[in-house]
């Protein structure tokens, strides 16, 4: 007789009490032929979600839940943490079961996901990682957007788009789940991380040689809310992306990254390049402890970025018309301080919009954008404009 496989799926939560029953019974509901086991940490909420927690708890240790798979067991704490990659971890290293996901305290597993998950890892053996697509929801759990994926790509994870300026993680955390084994070779979530944790993860895998393999089935829900970290700021998630830039790419090759992230700095300052920061403490605190020459050589590409990024906040405050004089302006500041930048593609578009004037090049930025969006359709979105 063949032993069920079993899942340790553990829940990171702080006060997400309006959310965390909907989150709790995706998990304790899934019906197969498998067992579950199910760590709820909780960060030490104060808005009534422990006595939620408890109550669930109480029901499968009771026995009055009513249990769809081989078995279920639940355990769950409430103390302060170190944030949300600690609780992963500290539920990670109770697990005992052969199958591991995370699922956030807002998120949901779509029913039926757990047992779509056993049946792919089944039928492909070499598989490390199962991750598949899902829906984006509303505080509502009304529909926003579908999230499709694709097969696994490390060159394209560790990018930043320079075409339409996006990340590049298109892994839906809350469709991924890993066999546990995999714990013994690259260890656990980089507590470090606060935003990037699992997209570091993921890279981490691929960057070992490990096996992600996309089902194009959904198995779970991202739920994107105002207050969460997801919308918290337009560059939140840059200090956490330059580490993941600066472990899995050349260290030589990082200004292209830091042009884009003081670019999207920039325009927080409505394009004041003067009044952003240098030096975000949240972005250069963690690499103080690095060897000398290497922070070294990051502060070169940082400073080699910035230059960019004022040639790129130059070719936005010109196509504004009444800004041409600052867009001039802030086009010296980048080319005064790396004057080898004269020749770079970014420089090349500033003399084409200056060659052919403010109103064409308003034009030519809008036919350029449209080529943008037909190449991304083609080339990454494909699976949206299959169906």
């Amino acid at each position: 007789m063949n032993t069920p496989c079993k899942f340790s799926i553990v829940t990171p939560s702080f006060n997400q009490a309006a959310y965390i029953s909907e989150t709790i019974e995706s998990v304790l509901s899934q019906a197969g032929q498998f067992e579950i086991e199910y760590f709820v940490m909780d960060g030490g909420s104060t808005d009534g979600s422990t006595e939620i927690i408890k109550r669930y708890a109480d029901q499968v240790a009771a026995g009055t839940w009513p249990v769809q798979c081989a078995g279920i067991t639940m355990e769950w704490i409430s103390q302060l943490d170190n944030g949300q990659s600690d609780a992963i971890n500290q539920g990670l290293r109770r697990a005992t079961g052969m199958i591991a996901s995370y699922i956030n305290s807002d998120d949901l597993f779509f029913p039926g996901a757990f047992a779509r998950v056993a049946q792919e890892f089944a039928e492909n053996s070499e598989a490390d990682f199962i991750y598949g697509d899902g829906d984006v929801i509303d505080e509502n759990g009304q529909l926003q957007w579908e999230w499709l994926s694709r097969p696994y790509d490390q060159g394209l994870m560790t990018s930043y788009h320079f075409l339409w300026n996006d990340f590049t993680n298109y892994i839906m955390q809350q469709s991924t789940f890993w066999r546990t084994r995999i714990h013994d070779q690259i260890g656990y979530f980089d507590e470090a991380f606060h935003y990037a944790m699992d997209a570091e993860y993921w890279i981490r895998a691929g960057h070992a040689g490990l096996k992600l393999h996309h089902t194009p089935h959904k198995l779970g829900k991202f739920r994107l809310i105002q207050g969460t970290k997801s919308l918290s700021s337009t560059t939140v998630f840059w200090g956490d992306y330059l580490e993941i830039f600066r472990r899995y790419r050349k260290k030589s090759g990082m200004s292209l990254f830091f042009a884009y992230y003081y670019y999207t700095l920039a325009k927080q300052f409505d394009y004041d390049v003067d009044r952003m920061p240098r030096r975000e403490p949240t972005v250069f605190a963690r690499w103080e402890q690095l060897p000398l020459l290497e922070f070294q050589l990051i502060e070169r590409e940082a400073d080699a970025g910035f230059a960019l990024a004022c040639m790129l906040v130059a070719n936005d405050l010109y196509r504004q018309q009444q800004r041409t004089d600052k867009a001039i302006q802030t086009f010296r500041r980048g080319q005064a301080d790396r004057k080898y930048l004269t020749f770079h593609p970014i420089a090349f578009l500033y003399y084409l919009q200056r060659a052919v004037g403010p109103h064409l090049a308003v034009r030519l930025f809008e036919w350029r954008q449209r080529l943008i969006q037909k190449y991304r359709q083609v080339r990454y979105q494909y699976r949206y404009h299959q169906k």
